[in-house]
């Protein structure tokens, strides 16, 4: 009895639970395309009477939203770096170069000029030092030059041409370039006794005889007999253009009287060579080219006024190849103040060329224009200022 009373119970609750599964069922398919029909029913009651599978349905479209959502934070987050990026790249397009570095600029500005001020003092010390050097090592100096002449103010240039004309005589019409210093005193003594008798000699003759040994020694030095004065008893030669130029030291006369002079003693190698021998053809050839000095015969003429200590010693200090880290100075050459005078040197702040031609044969006019030159400048001609090119002063 009990066994069927439980039955019976059990088959109509599982009739019961089957009809309200299909009433549910209907319920939610109805309500997904209309939405009116559930309008008194609360949200909750709808969401309980939906199945499982209605729910992750309707469940799906949110997390579409929730990704949309997503996706437009990152596309609005880019955008956004985007922006940041652009303006960082517009601030460095609109920054300046000069102004970002203008501190860098002005101190490098500072020490390029400071550095320029230390090579140019440097140089301008090194430049000093080698004059002062000069002119301790000077032979003569200038006011002792000077009491030379005063002292012989009878040697004229009339006695000078007289002195010339036996050289010829006695030297150059043997072919003689070289001779020893007693040899050459020894003419011009002769010929000044001959002009006034035996007081007339060369005053304060010690002075001259100071610059004709300063170049034996050198000569000596520079034929590897260092140390030796043997040869300084006579036996050594000098050419005749050095004791010409030592004893024009002692001559009385003007600037002008004293070039010519020095012009008219360079040309005695010239005569030499004509008077050695040849035709009458070749001599007549060579009349023209005895008159005028050639590059060479000047160049050496410079060298002896230099070694006899006529020319100022700041017109004889060149500019080395050494430049860095200041410029360095040295003593110039014969040939290159003669270089330095007719080609000029040193652009526009420099010195211009002093003759109209830079190469070739020297006239007497040209070789005033080079003895006052600012690269030569003998006697402190250069500072004498003049109307003509080659005019002179008349100091004695």
């Amino acid at each position: 009895m009990l066994r069927r009373v439980s039955h019976t119970a059990a088959a109509s609750s599982s009739r019961h639970l089957r009809r309200w599964l299909i009433t549910t069922s209907r319920l939610a398919t109805s309500s997904v395309p209309s939405t009116s029909h559930h309008e008194g029913l609360s949200t909750s009651v709808a969401w309980r009477l939906q199945p499982r599978f209605l729910f992750s349905t309707i469940a799906a479209p949110a997390n579409t939203n929730t990704n949309n959502n997503t996706s437009s934070e990152k596309t609005n987050n880019g955008s956004g770096e985007s922006t940041t990026d652009n303006n960082k790249k517009e601030k460095k397009d609109d920054s300046n170069i000069f102004l970002d570095n203008l501190g860098k600029i002005f101190l490098s500005s500072i020490g390029l000029v400071l550095l320029f001020l230390l090579r140019s003092t440097k140089s301008n010390n090194s430049r000093v030092a080698l004059r002062e050097e000069m002119e301790n090592a000077a032979l003569l100096d200038p006011l002792e030059i000077d009491d030379l002449r005063f002292a012989n103010s009878d040697f004229t240039v009339d006695i000078w041409n007289k002195i010339m004309e036996e050289i010829r005589n006695e030297f150059t019409a043997r072919g003689i370039a070289s001779v020893t210093y007693p040899q050459f005193l020894s003419v011009v003594m002769r010929v000044m006794k001959d002009v006034k008798g035996e007081g007339f000699t060369i005053q304060m003759g010690h002075l001259m005889d100071r610059v004709v040994i300063a170049e034996l020694e050198r000569k000596s030095r520079r034929e590897g007999n260092d140390g030796d004065s043997t040869n300084h008893d006579g036996d050594v030669e000098l050419p005749l253009s050095f004791l010409l130029a030592s004893l024009s030291l002692a001559l009385n006369s003007t600037v002008s009287d004293r070039i010519r002079v020095l012009y008219d003693a360079m040309l005695i190698g010239n005569e030499m060579s004509s008077s050695s021998g040849g035709n009458k053809e070749e001599e007549s050839n060579n009349t023209t080219t005895n008159n005028i000095a050639s590059t060479e015969q000047v160049e050496q003429m410079i060298q002896n006024l230099q070694s006899t200590c006529q020319l100022v010693p700041d017109s004889q200090i060149v500019e080395t190849n050494s430049k860095v880290p200041y410029q360095t100075f040295r003593v110039g050459t014969g040939s290159e103040l003669t270089r330095r005078a007719r080609e000029g040197y040193g652009g526009k702040k420099g010195s211009p060329g002093v003759t109209k031609e830079v190469d070739g044969p020297v006239t007497l006019e040209d070789f005033h224009a080079i003895l006052k030159s600012r690269t030569v400048c003998a006697w402190g001609e250069c500072f004498i200022k003049t109307t003509s090119r080659t005019s002179t002063s008349d100091r004695r």
